[in-house]
C-alpha cells in the first residue's frame, strides 16, 4: 500500500482530495494531511510516508522549500506537486528539484481522478525502478558474495514468484533475481517459500563467490552467462542451495567443443554398446556432460540422433522416440537418456537376437554413416563387424526393417539433400561425397526417390 501525505493550506482542497479520489483502487491510502511545510515535516518525523502531494504556494514554508528538506531527510519519499495553471514556471522548478509529476487543481474533477492516480502510480514505479538500479550498481561492486535466484521454467507463464520471496532483491534479467547483502534467515525464508510452490516449477539459489575486482557490468554478465549454460549442468534438485566459484564459471565459459569431437561423440551414440553396458553408458554420459555444450546445441545434437534411432527401430517402435524442445537441466536430460535406453532395451527383446548381434548391427549402421562416400557392400560391412554375409543380411533386415542396400541408398539420398540445401557445391562433387562416382546415375537415382533432379531440388527447397 502506498502511504500518502497531502499538504495544502486550503482545507477544502485537502478534504476534497481525501474524500473523493479513489485511492484504494490504486493501492494507496492517505495517512495524513498538513496545512504547511513545517507541519508536514513534523508529521514525517513520526510517520511512514511513500508519496508526498504538496501545494507550491503556502505560508510559513513553500512547497519548493518543503521539497528540499524532504529530499535531504527522506530521500525515499516521492513527490507530486499541486498547482494552478499560472504557476507554470514554479512547476518547472519543482520538477527540476525532484517532483515526479504535478496536478493542476483544475484537473480535480471526478471524471479525471482515475487518470491522475493511474499516472502517478506509473511514474512512481518508474522512479522506484531507477533508484533500485542505482542502488544495485553501488552494492554489486562492493559485494564479495552474490546470491542469485534463477527460474528454470522461463518458457512457462506459471513461473512467477510471490513478491514476499523477493524482498530487497534486484532483477538482473527475466527469471534472474539477486541479493547483494542477503541474511542467512532470508536465504532460509526464500528456500522455504520455494518448497511450498508448485513442484513442477523449479528454481535454483546460487551463491557466487570471489567477486573481488569485478565491476557491475562484469558481474551481471557472469550471472546472465551462467544462466545460459553453467546452470543447466550444475543444477541438482536435491541441492536447493549451491555455491559456485566465479573463476570456475569464467573458465568453463571459454570452453568450446571441436567439430571433430562432436563427430566422434555422435559415432559413439549411434553404436549400440551404451545400450547394454552400464559402465559404457556412464562413461559416455560423463564425457558428454564434460563438453558442456550450450543446452540448445545439445538438444539439436540429440534431435539428429533420435532421427537415426527412430529409423533404425521404426518397424518395432510402438511410437517414435522424441526429445522435448526444452529441458531445464542436465538432471532432466540424463533422465530422458536413461528412459530412452530402457525403451530401446525393451524393443530389442522383441527380436530373436542377442545383445551382441544388436550391437554388431548398430556398429554396421555407424560404419555406413561414417563411410558413406565409399562403395561398401553388405559383405564388406559384414566382415568389419565379424559376421557372415548371409547372417548379417538377415539380421540387418530383421532389426532395421529394411535391407542394408535400401538403408544405404536412403542415407545417401538424405545426405545429398543436406549438401544441396546447405552448400553451393557442384552435383558431381555431391555425387562423389555420397558414394556415387557417376553423376548421371546419381541424378537418375535421386529423381526416382525424390521426384526431381538434384539441380531442381536445390531450386525449390528454401
Amino acid at each position: 500500500m502506498i502511504r500518502v501525505l497531502i499538504v495544502d493550506d486550503e482545507k477544502i482542497v485537502r478534504k476534497g482530495m481525501i474524500s473523493f479520489m479513489p485511492w484504494e483502487e490504486f493501492g494507496m491510502s492517505v495517512v495524513g494531511e498538513a496545512s504547511n511545510g513545517e507541519k508536514a515535516l513534523e508529521f514525517l518525523e513520526t510517520n511512514k510516508v511513500d508519496l508526498l502531494i504538496t501545494d507550491l504556494s503556502m505560508p510559513v514554508m513553500s512547497g519548493i522549500e518543503l521539497m528540499g528538506e524532504v529530499s535531504k531527510k527522506f530521500p525515499h519519499i516521492q513527490i507530486v506537486v499541486l498547482t494552478l495553471h499560472q504557476d507554470f514556471e514554479y512547476v518547472q522548478q519543482a520538477l527540476r528539484v525532484g517532483a515526479i509529476d504535478y496536478i493542476a487543481k483544475t484537473e480535480l474533477e471526478k471524471e479525471q481522478f482515475e487518470d491522475v492516480l493511474s499516472r502517478i502510480v506509473s511514474l512512481m514505479d518508474q522512479k522506484d525502478s531507477l533508484k533500485r538500479n542505482l542502488i544495485s550498481e553501488e552494492k554489486v561492486e562492493e559485494a564479495n558474495e552474490l546470491v542469485v535466484l534463477y527460474s528454470l521454467n522461463l518458457q512457462r507463464d506459471e513461473a512467477k514468484l510471490e513478491p514476499t520471496l523477493l524482498k530487497r532483491a534486484f532483477e538482473a534479467d527475466i527469471g534472474i533475481w539477486y541479493w547483494t547483502d542477503i541474511l542467512e534467515k532470508e536465504k532460509v525464508s526464500v528456500l522455504e517459500g520455494l518448497s511450498k510452490m508448485d513442484p513442477t516449477l523449479e528454481y535454483a539459489l546460487i551463491s557466487f563467490q570471489d567477486l573481488k575486482g569485478m565491476d557491475r557490468k562484469s558481474i551481471l554478465q557472469l550471472i546472465r552467462g551462467y544462466q545460459k549454460s553453467g546452470l543447466f549442468y550444475d543444477f541438482d534438485p536435491s541441492l536447493p542451495f549451491q555455491v559456485v566459484q566465479s573463476e570456475d564459471v569464467l573458465v568453463k565459459k571459454d570452453k568450446r567443443e571441436a567439430k571433430q569431437d562432436l563427430i566422434k561423440m555422435k559415432e559413439k551414440w549411434l553404436s549400440g554398446e551404451w545400450i547394454y553396458d552400464d559402465t559404457v553408458f556412464a562413461r559416455m554420459c560423463y564425457e558428454l556432460k564434460s563438453m558442456r555444450m550450450p543446452p540448445i546445441r545439445l538438444t539439436r545434437f540429440f534431435y539428429s540422433l533420435t532421427d537415426e534411432w527412430n529409423r533404425l527401430y521404426s518397424r518395432i517402435l510402438p511410437e517414435p522416440i522424441i526429445i522435448e524442445d526444452f529441458l531445464s537441466s542436465w538432471f532432466h536430460f540424463e533422465k530422458w537418456l536413461r528412459d530412452t535406453r530402457e525403451i530401446i532395451k525393451v524393443i530389442n527383446t522383441k527380436t530373436p537376437f542377442s545383445d551382441e548381434i544388436h550391437d554388431s548391427i548398430m556398429k554396421a549402421v555407424t560404419l555406413a554413416q561414417q563411410m558413406i562416400d565409399q562403395p561398401l557392400t553388405a559383405g564388406e560391412i559384414a566382415r568389419k563387424v565379424n559376421m557372415s554375409s548371409s547372417y548379417f543380411s538377415q539380421c540387418f533386415k530383421e532389426i532395421v526393417g529394411q535391407t542394408y542396400t535400401d538403408y544405404l541408398r536412403e542415407i545417401r539420398i538424405e545426405r545429398a539433400k543436406e549438401y544441396l540445401r546447405n552448400s553451393s557445391k557442384t552435383i558431381q562433387w555431391i555425387s562423389e561425397k555420397v558414394g556415387y562416382n557417376d553423376e548421371k546415375y546419381f541424378s537418375r537415382l535421386f529423381r526416382e526417390h525424390v521426384g526431381v533432379l538434384p539441380s531442381e531440388y536445390r531450386k525449390i527447397v528454401p
